[in-house]
């Protein structure tokens, strides 16, 4: 393995490494290392099988009332059988 040094990191980046680290349980250099292996395309995520995985750890927390009420309410909206179809 080789080591890598970054400088001029930007205060935003830090920020989000710190919050995958936080979220995850891990330290800030495996969260750097996360980020960078997933904006390479290079993440050890297996192919896909029907499950969601952590794909959506990122939006947890992130959503307001407001936008969970109106996807609850189209969900609903999508739900309903329109009976002209089905004769």
């Amino acid at each position: 393995m080789k080591s890598l040094t970054l400088n001029e990191v930007d205060d935003d980046l830090v920020a989000e490494i710190r919050q995958v680290a936080e979220c995850h349980g891990i330290t800030e250099e495996q969260a750097a290392l996360k980020l960078l292996r997933k904006g390479a395309e290079l993440d050890d995520q297996p192919a896909s099988n029907g499950k969601i995985g952590d794909a959506l750890d990122d939006f947890v927390g992130t959503m307001s009332h407001e936008e969970a009420t109106q996807i609850i309410e189209t969900i609903q909206e999508l739900r309903m059988v329109d009976k002209s179809i089905w004769r």
